[in-house]
């Protein structure tokens, strides 16, 4: 049913498509029918993603889909995550979101199509802004049929599995995704990729249309809400980097987190580009090329993280999806990117500006063209980074990225303080100077003291300085307008937020401390200012498989104990770790476990070596070694990394007489582990099969502890860590939701100032409207009465030709009435 409803969906936003762009071609009839078609693809679209999901929370394991990513022991939260999970989730969460902000895009021009009523054919935006918008939403449903989450086990593994087979449970979900933040990052941040659809579908329709000036104040809203929205994915994803995944900080600059910063990073330097173009009307092209290249960005992200390309270079990329899903994403990114680009080029000369007045550089908008022009070349210097695995088998180092950026990122603090205090078209020296003076000089003292308390470098001090200075002229007008109208603060509020995440990412990364520490049981150390003591571990409480690692972190005769996490995971066959951290306001105490040093079972010295049907006497005994035992061993299971036994049959010969034993290895995700055995009749000797030899002549190492002699004390159990101190990293937090406050605010005012100009055109035309109803009502009325009144008159006077003077007082009357 499921794949029914996929194809369903296919055809119909297909010929809804179809009908869309021939309704824009002049068949208006037609739009009711691409409508019809549009809903019933968003129906069938939503129904699969409901069937999903049904699928899931019944286990239904004989889907692929539904095996290869959930199990019966996972939680509600993470089951519904498991949508999401695999690449065939993620495309159909993608289409799922694409209908669902689909059915706001169409109400939202359905209802801008109604107050244009009467106005030229030419201004109704919907019919090609749709045609894009379902072409997108098009292509990725074939991707749902080309690469399906509605196939069979045993379509999908036909050598190994009959017809009608239903797996008893799933293989789960990856234990490092299984977290409340999976449940929130991921569709948080593809809204934000599928809101960028909306202002690209508007910058084609308004190059189709050869219309330059109303598809800004359309588009406008959806691109404040996706910079809002995909702002916040990504810094979400960087919170769960740094609370959950032990990384020890928010950004790697791994090529798939590189990925989705450059469209938002384009999609602001679009949002300005448009802010000049609506006060000037400067910049038409550049709006229209930074909406078009926001979104390519996205797809060509897509292409990076699904195709596989990626696969050795990030540890967020999918696996490769096939050679048709792979050849289907290039033509998907081709056709959009030629196509786009070439209708920019050909309407090129059509979207040049009214106003050619030359621009003043101490104009507003020639300072925001500079800081657009500056993003750009960030996200160009992240794209080269991240594109570089292509070019060349290497990947770019983070150092290349910070070294690259930083210099930019002063530029864009300074514009933007300075920005803000010139005015539109020209701004005078008085007055700049004027207002610069407070924000540059309390910029200055704080700088100078921050120098005098440690600050060295300076460049970072010059970047501190910039980046005070552009909060504090921010945080001026916002406060100022907040006291009248907190929405039309919310431009200042989201400048305020990001200057606060300037200080932030310059606190928690420049000045950042990182100690590797080797704590002993119950020994104490200290580092970074603190006292640490490794108190043991303890299981985690509802999983006896986790395991807390207590430490007890000491300063000035105060403490508080921090567990960070260490585990076996069947899954990924190997050890996974978690940090913990103390939030201590200004700054963070990080510690992220690293490994467990346990005392040696045994030493060199007590290791022989044995050859097949070899014996040999040791500590008083006679230790033969017979044969291997392959009774719980798999060549299969040690291919795949799965754990696996070999054994060793050994006769051992001591004074009670003789006694045969299985020594025992375990090999697992390439880990080595001896499993120790004693004898039935005394426990006097321990054996450890420590290595094993079947290529050639057959051999083993044994290891033989004799439990009678007292041991030497060995090192106690030891707990390896990193520990760090991240300053101000919570205004890293802080500045990503100031930021998003500030974008929901001018999304919130976009939409009033839009409203309030529908009702004032709504009142001029209803004026005109009673206008020329009451001038043609008065000049008719006093024209049929006063011509009726001569032509009475003139009849009796024989005379019937003033019937005219009725005709031209109406006419009289009428044009007055106009005017007025």
């Amino acid at each position: 049913m499921g794949a029914i409803l996929i194809q369903v969906s296919f055809a119909a936003i297909l010929i809804s498509s179809i009908l869309y762009f021939l309704a824009g071609k002049g068949k208006t009839n037609l739009i009711r029918y691409a409508r019809i078609f549009f809903y019933f693809s968003v129906t069938a679209t939503i129904s699969s993603a409901a069937f999903l999901l049904y699928l899931i929370f019944t286990h239904q394991f004989q889907y692929t889909y539904v095996w290869d990513y959930s199990s019966r022991d996972l939680p509600v939260n993470l089951l519904l995550s498991t949508f999401y999970a695999g690449q065939e989730g993620s495309f159909h969460l993608w289409a799922f979101l694409m209908s669902g902000l689909g059915i706001f895009l169409s109400a939202f021009l359905i209802k801008k199509e109604k107050e244009i009523k009467n106005s030229p054919a030419s201004n109704n935006y919907e019919p090609f802004v749709m045609f894009v918008f379902t072409l997108i939403q098009a292509f990725l449903i074939f991707i749902l049929i080309l690469k399906s989450p509605f196939k069979m086990v045993w379509e999908s593994f036909p050598a190994d599995v009959n017809i009608g087979y239903i797996p008893e449970d799933g293989r789960g979900l990856n234990p490092l995704l299984q977290n409340f933040w999976m449940t929130i990052h991921p569709p948080i941040l593809f809204l934000g990729f599928t809101s960028l659809a909306i202002p690209f579908s508007f910058a084609l329709a308004a190059l189709m249309k050869n219309e330059n000036s109303r598809w800004l104040k359309l588009a406008m809203p959806w691109a404040l809400f996706s910079g809002m929205i995909l702002g916040l994915g990504i810094m979400l994803g960087g919170y769960w980097a740094y609370g959950v995944l032990g990384w020890g900080g928010y950004w790697a600059w791994d090529p798939v987190e590189n990925s989705s910063l450059i469209p938002w990073i384009l999609i602001v330097a679009g949002i300005h580009s448009m802010v000049s173009e609506e006060k000037t009307g400067r910049f038409k092209r550049a709006s229209l090329l930074l909406c078009i290249l926001a979104f390519l960005l996205v797809l060509y992200s897509t292409f990076l993280t699904r195709s596989g390309i990626l696969g050795d270079a990030s540890v967020h990329s999918f696996v490769d999806p096939g050679q048709e899903v792979y050849l289907f994403l290039v033509v998907f990114l081709s056709i959009f990117a030629i196509g786009s680009l070439a209708l920019l080029i050909l309407r090129f000369k059509s979207f040049k500006p009214k106003d050619e007045h030359e621009m003043k550089i101490s104009s507003r908008e020639s300072a925001l063209i500079t800081g657009t022009i500056i993003l750009c070349a960030v996200a160009f210097i992240i794209a080269v980074g991240t594109s570089w695995p292509i070019l060349s088998k290497g990947t770019i180092d983070a150092g290349f990225y910070n070294r690259m950026n930083l210099p930019l990122a002063i530029l864009i603090a300074v514009i933007n303080g300075m920005s803000i205090l010139l005015v539109w078209k020209k701004s005078t020296g008085k007055e700049f100077l004027n207002s610069i003076l407070l924000p540059l000089g309390i910029s200055v003292i704080i700088t100078i003291g921050l120098v005098i308390t440690g600050v060295r470098d300076i460049v970072y001090v010059v970047f501190i300085a910039a980046s005070f200075f552009a909060l504090f002229v921010n945080l001026k007008i916002a406060l100022r307008l907040i006291s009248k109208n907190v929405i039309k603060a919310g431009p200042y509020i989201a400048h305020l937020g990001i200057m606060i995440l300037f200080l932030g990412i310059i606190g928690s990364s420049k000045y950042s401390e990182e100690v590797n520490l080797s704590l002993p049981l119950n020994e104490s150390k200290e580092a970074l200012g603190y006292k640490f003591t490794y108190k043991g571990s303890t299981p985690v409480k509802g999983d006896e498989e986790k395991y807390n690692f207590n430490v007890v972190v000491e300063k000035d005769g105060s403490g508080f104990l921090l567990q960070p996490v260490m585990f076996y995971s069947e899954y990924s066959k190997g050890i996974l770790k978690n940090p913990d951290i103390a939030n201590l306001i200004y700054k963070d105490l990080y510690l992220s476990p690293m490994a467990l040093e346990t005392p040696d079972m045994y030493s060199a010295k007590d290791i022989i070596k044995l050859k097949k049907d070899e014996e040999t006497d040791v500590q008083g005994i006679k230790v033969k070694f017979i044969d291997f035992d392959r009774s719980k061993f798999s060549q299969d299971a040690m291919r795949d990394g799965e754990e696996t036994i070999i054994g060793a049959f050994l006769e051992v010969t001591t004074k009670d007489g003789k006694e045969q034993i299985v020594a025992e290895q375990k090999m697992s995700g390439g880990e080595t582990n001896t499993i120790p055995v004693t004898l039935k009749s005394s426990n006097d000797f321990t054996f450890y099969l420590t290595n094993v030899s079947v290529q050639g002549e057959s051999g083993i190492d044994i290891a033989i502890v004799d439990e009678t002699i007292p041991k030497i004390p060995q090192s106690p159990e030891t707990l390896v860590l990193s520990a760090g101190i991240k300053p101000f990293i919570n205004l890293v937090w802080t500045g990503t939701m100031v930021m998003v406050l500030g974008f929901f605010f001018s999304l919130k005012n976009r939409f009033k100032e839009m409203k309030r100009k529908n009702i004032s055109s709504a009142k001029i035309h209803l004026n005109n409207h009673n206008g020329n109803h009451n001038g043609n009502h008065n000049g008719n009325h006093n024209g049929n009465h006063n011509g009726n009144h001569n032509d009475k008159h003139n009849s009796s006077n024989g005379n019937g030709n003033h019937n005219g003077n009725g005709r031209s007082k109406d006419k009289k009357n009428v044009f007055t009435d106009q005017l007025n």
